[in-house]
């Protein structure tokens, strides 16, 4: 057996004993994200009453005249999941890289929301953060102890600075949402990448 063969052997010996943990901690991760694209439609039927602001996808094109207040309101938008966590069929998939991005877009959900629940008057939000809590603890630790101080810190967006007024509120919670399910979808995706990854390493690429 050459030299190369052996590296590569001891590489996967090594990712499997590492990642021994992920596929159970990612099973426990995707059951959280069910219970939050299962919250979503719930907290946002509670806190948007903006006629025409709604989850269905054949009203999408009714957000387009929104889009300049998005912009002004500086909504932040979280880490493109599908390009960092990629099919595992890809060579440059980087398992420290994917985790620290659903890390990141987590806490960017938990400071807007945080924000967002001072100003509404449902409590539905509260429960949302906590899985989102819950979800973000989850993700954290399926990161290696030495990669737990790389992960990505996602910076206070400053938002309610940016929230004169109940409409404003609300145009911002229905984006937040929008944006929050949208993400939540391809973390899912992306668990499933991870899970395949670390119980079959010899498949890395």
């Amino acid at each position: 057996m050459n030299t190369l063969k052996i590296v590569g052997l001891l590489c996967c010996l090594a990712l499997l004993v590492r990642s021994a943990h992920i596929p159970e901690k990612s099973m426990d991760a995707r059951s959280l994200v069910e219970k939050i694209l299962a919250n979503i439609p719930v907290v946002h039927g509670s806190s948007v009453k903006i006629t025409g602001l709604t989850l269905d996808p054949s009203s999408l094109s009714r957000n387009i005249p929104y889009q300049s207040m998005v912009t002004s309101l500086g909504i932040p938008a979280a880490p493109e999941l599908s390009t960092v966590c990629r099919p595992l069929n890809q060579i440059n998939f980087t398992l420290e890289v994917c985790l620290s991005s659903m890390s990141a877009g987590l806490q960017l959900y938990q400071d807007v929301l945080g924000v967002l629940k001072e100003c509404v008057t449902t409590e539905k939000v509260t429960g949302l953060l906590a899985d989102i809590r819950d979800l973000l603890a989850q993700v954290n630790k399926m990161q290696e102890p030495g990669q737990m101080s790389s992960v990505a810190q996602y910076e206070a967006s400053g938002l309610a600075s940016r929230l004169p007024g109940d409409y404003e509120v609300q145009v911002a919670t229905h984006f937040t949402l929008l944006q929050l399910r949208d993400f939540t979808q391809n973390l899912k995706r992306s668990l499933r990448n991870v899970e395949h990854l670390t119980s079959r390493p010899g498949q890395r690429g």
